[in-house]
C-alpha cells in the first residue's frame, strides 16, 4: 500500500474511533496527554495560548496517525516548526506595526515603505527571515521523514536465526575417509587391480621348448579322404 493510501486509511479509521473504552487504553490516552503537556511546556511561550498548541498537535494526531512513537516524534517536529514559524510572523508584524508608528508619512502605504526600508537596512528583518525559512525547511524534512518511515516495510516475522538459535549439543555430523593411496589404487579408481583382489591371477608365462614346439595339424575333416602316401605310389 503507498504511502498516499496508507494515511488517507488511518484518516478513516480514526474518524471511527470512539476512544479508549478499556483501563489500559484510558490508562495510555492519559499519558498521551501528560507528554502533549510536557510538548507545549517546551515550546509555548507564557505569553502564548497552550490550549491553541495543544490543538494544533491534537490535529496532526488525527490527520496523520502516527503508528509508534519514532512516527510521533516526526509529529512533534513539524507541529514545533509550525508553532514557531507563525510566532516569527507575528514578530515581524509587531516590528512593522512599531516603525510605521514612528514614520511621519502621510498616507498607509509611504509610512509602510518607510518602515520596510528602515527595517531593511538593520539586521533584524532578514535574521527573522532566514529564522522562518529555517523553520519552513525543518517542516517539510520532518514531514519527508514521516512518510519514508511509511513506506519503509518492517519484516512481519521474526528473524529464524534470532528466534532459533543452533543446538550446541547436537553431535557434529563425523568427517568422511578420505581414501589412502592404496585404496585409491584398488575397487573403482582402478578396475583392473579389482580383479587382482577379487582373486584373478594372471595366465603364466609358457617354457622356451614348448614356445619353440611345432604346431599341430588341424584335425582333418570328417569328410575328407585319407591322404595318399608319395613313397609307395598310388594306392
Amino acid at each position: 500500500m503507498s504511502s498516499l493510501r496508507r494515511v488517507q486509511s488511518s484518516k478513516a479509521n480514526g474518524a471511527l474511533s470512539k476512544g479508549p473504552s478499556t483501563p489500559a487504553g484510558k490508562r495510555r490516552s492519559s499519558l498521551n496527554a501528560i507528554r502533549h503537556g510536557l510538548c507545549a511546556k517546551c515550546i509555548v511561550l507564557d505569553h502564548e495560548s497552550r490550549e491553541n498548541f495543544l490543538i494544533l498537535l491534537q490535529q496532526h494526531i488525527d490527520r496523520f496517525q502516527p503508528a509508534d512513537e519514532v512516527e510521533f516524534g516526526m509529529i512533534e517536529e513539524m507541529c514545533a516548526s509550525y508553532w514557531r514559524q507563525r510566532r516569527a510572523w507575528s514578530i515581524e508584524t509587531a516590528l512593522l506595526d512599531k516603525h510605521i508608528a514612528l514614520q511621519l508619512g502621510e498616507t498607509g502605504p509611504e509610512r509602510l515603505a518607510a518602515a520596510f526600508d528602515t527595517l531593511a537596512a538593520a539586521p533584524t528583518l532578514p535574521l527573522l527571515h532566514r529564522y522562518e525559512t529555517r523553520q519552513h525547511l525543518m517542516y517539510q524534512r520532518a514531514l519527508r521523514t514521516f512518510i519514508l518511515l511509511r513506506t519503509v516495510k518492517l519484516p512481519n516475522d521474526p528473524s529464524p536465526i534470532s528466534e532459533h538459535p543452533p543446538d550446541v549439543t547436537k553431535p557434529a555430523t563425523p568427517p568422511v575417509d578420505q581414501p589412502t593411496d592404496s585404496e585409491s589404487l584398488s575397487g573403482a579408481a582402478n578396475p583392473g587391480f579389482s580383479r587382482l583382489s577379487a582373486g584373478y591371477r594372471p595366465p603364466q608365462a609358457t617354457s622356451p621348448t614348448a614356445a619353440h614346439a611345432p604346431a599341430k595339424p588341424p584335425a582333418a575333416h570328417p569328410g575328407t579322404p585319407p591322404h595318399v602316401k608319395e613313397s609307395g605310389g598310388a594306392a
